[in-house]
């Protein structure tokens, strides 16, 4: 039964690695080559950052949203979330619609994730998890191939907008397909969530700064993602080569999975993936973008793994739920941080790209100095840098949900004050129309 569930979950891999590579990949390009501006892209991708990072704050501190009935959810949000992203292109001459549409789609990524995860996790162990993410990676990106192959012909055969009409039906019926596979996979209707009543400092450590690692990760992936497309516009590229960046990465996201095995491998690979974005910028020849966009998934699958390995081994430490929910919002933290940086700091595409390569210079060196299984320092002064990461960490987590409740609380304050001046205002004017003044 495991081996028939593992062919469950290679097939709903491969089916969603076409539709993922078709409904995602286009995004950005489809908005690009539609007239929207990197800042305006921003502000569609930092409002479906911050209901994504709501989403998995519901999920971490009520994990029973997840717990209870976990296959149906699975199914029903795994199908929801294929036909609100299949709406987008209808949504393209109104951005005030696409901000909506697009925050929801990708807030429903963060619970299918969540769950597909669960289902994983509560079925294979350490090694075979590993085992079967690599399957499913390489599954997906050999899909994705062909969902961007398909894309980037219809981009050039087809003129826009119709062109984004049919890539999206056909990656709406593709990803049903995906779902379908799921119903026989052998999922139990209750998860428990267990988790061990004291956690080792060490253990501790080790998932703050593994998510610290990959968040940062995450953020530079993407600005240089949101930043790409908009600079290959001021290249004057056509848009195939903007959607083909996404073809050349699904090539490259089948080989990483197998290029890059042990830990200090996968530090390489990020190593590798820090020259390769900063490359992006000082290329003005459209064409040679496709093989930096190669390059560029191909070592970003090493930071992957050394996350799915880490988070593997201490599932059941930090429970089902709250490992699974580590691994899926990084990427939302990564993609709110990014939204911000390219919309308030810098909308310059160049300017963007220089701190994508700083967030993953910083990633780089969380990777060599506070995780002991990736360190190049001994292991006492890794467990000192360490708890500097992740204090810094917590801290800054805690300023920013202590300054976002006051935020909060003030701004109510201010509202509340407002009406009662402007109901003040509008009594005194009937009172004035009532006397004659």
């Amino acid at each position: 039964m495991k081996d028939f569930g593992k062919l469950l979950m290679v097939l709903e891999a491969f089916f969603g690695g076409f539709y993922v590579a078709v409904s995602r990949n286009l995004f950005v390009p489809m908005l690009a080559y539609s007239g929207y501006s990197l800042q305006l892209i921003s502000y569609v991708t930092l409002a479906a950052a911050v209901l994504s990072i709501f989403a998995s704050y519901l999920i971490y501190n009520y994990p029973k949203i997840v717990e209870s009935r976990t296959k149906l959810k699975l199914i029903l949000l795994h199908a929801g979330e294929r036909f609100v992203w299949f709406s987008l292109p209808f949504m393209l001459g109104s951005p005030n619609f696409m901000v909506a549409t697009y925050a929801i789609a990708q807030a429903l990524t963060i619970p299918v994730g969540v769950l597909i995860t669960i289902a994983m996790f509560t079925q294979y162990q350490e090694t075979e998890f590993v085992d079967l993410t690599i399957k499913r990676t390489a599954a997906s990106s050999a899909a994705s191939i062909l969902g961007m192959m398909f894309s980037t012909y219809i981009s050039a055969e087809i003129f826009a907008p119709q062109s984004y009409f049919v890539a999206y039906s056909t990656a709406l019926l593709v990803g049903l397909v995906s779902t379908v596979t799921l119903v026989p996979y052998n999922i139990s209707s209750e998860i428990k969530s267990v988790q061990k009543h004291t956690v080792s400092e060490e253990a501790e450590f080790k998932k703050i700064n593994t998510f610290v690692l990959f968040a940062l990760m995450m953020v530079g992936g993407n600005i240089l993602g949101l930043s790409w497309s908009p600079l290959l516009r001021n290249l004057n590229a056509p848009v195939y080569i903007a959607v083909g960046l996404s073809l050349a990465g699904s090539v490259g996201g089948t080989i990483g999975p197998y290029l890059w095995k042990g830990y200090k491998q996968y530090l390489l690979a990020i190593v590798f993936n820090i020259v390769v974005t900063t490359s992006v910028m000082f290329i003005t020849i459209p064409e040679i973008h496709l093989i930096l966009s190669f390059l560029a998934s191909m070592t970003f699958l090493g930071v992957n793994l050394l996350t799915t390995s880490i988070y593997s081994r201490y599932v059941k430490v930090f429970g089902v739920v709250k490992a699974s929910m580590f691994l899926t919002s990084a990427n939302a933290v990564g993609l709110l941080i990014a939204s911000f940086i390219t919309c308030f700091i810098t909308s310059e595409p160049t300017t963007a790209i220089v701190f994508s390569t700083t967030f993953r210079l910083l990633a780089l060196v969380v990777a060599l100095f506070a995780i002991p299984e990736t360190a190049i320092t001994p292991p006492s002064i890794t467990y000192e840098f360490g708890r500097i990461v992740y204090s810094s960490s917590v801290l800054g987590y805690t300023f920013t949900v202590t300054a976002s409740k006051n935020m909060i609380k003030f701004m109510i304050e201010i509202l509340a004050l407002t009406f009662l001046i402007a109901s003040l205002y509008f009594i005194y004017r009937i009172a004035g129309i009532i006397v004659g003044v």
